[in-house]
């Protein structure tokens, strides 16, 4: 049962937005299936160079070009993407415009993430088809001249030079990167796509800087409520790590869970009771069970609570 609240506990945390220092130019969907040796710390961020994973539309230009519904057999259906749902999203508004957001950012790494199984080419003709597919040519038009022009940045050649031992190199490479975006995509574009990102390292670079140590790290276990703990200190260092709020509703979910520890245990209670009544047949001892389960358990719960007291 501990083991279970510290999932739920921490499921809770992840779900508050909790979350870790980002990558200046990372993926949002598993960058390591992408990204081979690029590393960052477990509190921290790197500065990356371009791309080299993906090739320059020259050195395909002589290469035999898949149709979209061929890529996307060998990606979804039978290679690096099979089995998984696209992350991000289109960022259509209502009204069908093309709106700057993040989440065309995640959607262009999702397939990018095909890099090796295909082409850049034939990728693009995929984000084209998937794009008309949902929003029909004109918007899907708009969509591809932003996937070109985030393509240039993704493969772009940076000429600061940057080393992850010396901190004097980093704003920089930060300054070009954060340039050169503007330029390509636009300002909106680029602050919807890169802006959480330099937030972080602008962040970062002042929690180094300013000597304090870092933010916890959100894989950490959540501090919990244990026999000879102090509650009153778990709860300062959770509102230390997370907040106020974040602390709030980890209370709640410890009482729930202990009002639940004590709904099994009074059912436990019962049924050894029961079992140690000799006027009672098997039969009826199972009945009285049955009843008592249907009283203080709904749904769901009541399969659990058999389980738990082996009913």
């Amino acid at each position: 049962m501990q083991v279970r609240r510290k999932w739920i506990a921490a499921c809770f945390v992840a779900m508050a937005g909790i979350g870790g220092m980002g990558l200046l130019n990372r993926s949002d969907v598993d960058e390591s299936a992408r990204a081979q040796g690029q590393a960052s710390s477990s509190h921290g961020w790197s500065l990356t160079t371009a791309d080299r994973t993906s090739p320059s539309p020259a050195a395909e230009s002589e290469e035999l070009i898949q149709n979209p519904d061929q890529v996307r057999k060998r990606l979804l259906l039978n290679g690096a993407l099979q089995g998984t749902e696209p992350a991000g999203e289109w960022c259509v508004t209502p009204a069908l415009s093309l709106k700057p957001c993040h989440g065309l950012r995640s959607r262009f790494e999702y397939y990018l993430l095909g890099l090796g199984q295909a082409t850049t080419k034939e990728i693009r003709s995929l984000v084209n088809d998937e794009a008309q597919r949902a929003h029909g040519a004109l918007l899907a038009s708009q969509i591809m001249s932003v996937f070109d022009q985030y393509c240039l940045v993704r493969n772009y050649e940076w000429t600061s030079r940057y080393s992850q031992s010396d901190r004097s190199t980093w704003t920089p490479l930060f300054e070009e990167q954060k340039a050169v975006r503007r330029r390509i995509l636009g300002i909106a574009w680029a602050e919807a796509f890169f802006g959480n990102d330099e937030q972080h390292f602008v962040d970062h670079l002042a929690q180094l800087e300013s000597g304090r140590p870092p933010p916890p790290d959100p894989g950490e276990p959540v501090p919990q409520i244990s026999p000879g703990r102090d509650p009153g200190a778990v709860r300062t260092e959770r509102v230390t790590r997370y907040g106020e709020e974040a602390a709030d509703r980890l209370a709640q979910v410890d009482a729930d869970w202990e009002a639940w520890d004590r709904r099994v245990t009074a059912a436990r209670n019962e049924w050894e009771r029961l079992q140690a009544s000799g006027n009672l047949s098997t039969q009826q001892k199972q009945e009285a069970m049955n009843l008592y389960l249907n009283e203080q358990f709904h749904g769901k719960e009541r399969i659990r609570a058999k389980g738990l007291i082996r009913f």
